[in-house]
């Protein structure tokens, strides 16, 4: 009789079992679906389209005074000069931002720099991420007017001030 009562019981404790992991693994794949849509929607701030040039942007935010900075290092063999910097819309037709001093900065080999640039232009937050193109003209060496493009994506817009 006890071999008996103890197949019953076998099978109840491993229904049990099932249940109890079965009421967590919902809860958890609930949790994780719920943490995912969340940040799904959020915009990593980026660059693209520099690696392994002369010219390569290796940070880049807004400061306090709505003037977008960014660290550019030298990847060449040479000296870099950054003659200009601007930053477009995607189709290229308007200009949102150029380099605000107008003076050239040199970069040593393997060095980086902090360049800042304004125009008259409101950056705000968006909801939406948004891509920009950034392109430098720069002198290395003896080669000069070279131009260097690649993109910036951030959750930003820009608004005129003019």
């Amino acid at each position: 009789m006890n071999e008996y009562h103890f197949d019953k019981t076998k099978g109840q404790s491993a229904i049990e079992y099932l249940m109890t992991y079965g009421w967590m693994l919902l809860v958890v794949a609930i949790v994780g679906g719920a943490i995912f849509a969340t940040v799904q929607g959020q915009c990593t701030q980026s660059t693209s389209g520099f690696t392994g040039g002369d010219v390569i942007v290796e940070n880049f935010g807004v400061d306090g005074e709505n003037r977008t900075q960014m660290t550019i290092r030298n990847g060449g063999a040479d000296t870099l000069t950054i003659n200009n910097a601007s930053i477009f819309n995607p189709e290229g037709t308007d200009q949102y931002l150029r380099d605000s001093s107008g003076d050239s900065v040199d970069i040593g080999v393997g060095n980086s720099q902090s360049i800042t640039l304004s125009n008259g232009e409101q950056i705000e937050s968006s909801d939406a991420c948004n891509d920009f193109n950034l392109e430098f003209n720069y002198t290395i060496g003896e080669l000069s007017n070279q131009v260097s493009q690649g993109t910036l994506t951030d959750s930003v817009e820009f608004r005129s001030t003019l």
